[in-house]
């Protein structure tokens, strides 16, 4: 079975938008857990899960503050997910955090580029919170 690898910035949430709201600075735990979330792509995850397919939640973060926001965040809008489907990266790449073969959704090019690489699937968001259709 394939497993679904979904970043949350920009593909789940929309991180951009707080972003640039906050000046550029890195948002901390109250601004994570009350970004805007984009619903079709949120439905589609929570529909995978149901459905029983391997779903995980890739996502950096800029500090411990940033992972609790988001952990808030997904408890939220995703309340299927379990704890073991959150992998939270501080630094590195994304493919170094893969638990079996699947796919990135992401929507930044540096993270899907090493995952090709790697022999592995990936699904460009090539606009922020742009409708996953597979």
């Amino acid at each position: 079975m394939t497993a679904y690898y979904f970043d949350m910035d920009g593909v789940l949430a929309n991180f951009h938008k707080a972003y640039a709201t906050n000046k550029g600075t890195a948002l901390q735990r109250k601004a994570m857990a009350n970004l805007e979330p984009f619903e079709e792509n949120v439905n589609l995850v929570r529909n995978m899960i149901k459905a029983g397919l391997k779903v995980y939640i890739l996502t950096k973060a800029a500090n411990e503050a940033g992972k609790l926001g988001k952990i808030e965040w997904l408890a939220k809008y995703i309340p299927e997910l379990t704890t073991d489907q959150f992998i939270c990266i501080f630094k590195g790449k994304k493919i170094d955090y893969i638990r079996e073969d699947g796919i990135l959704i992401d929507d930044d090019k540096k993270n899907l580029t090493p995952w090709a690489k790697a022999g592995q699937k990936i699904y460009f968001v090539t606009e922020k919170g742009a409708k996953i259709t597979f």
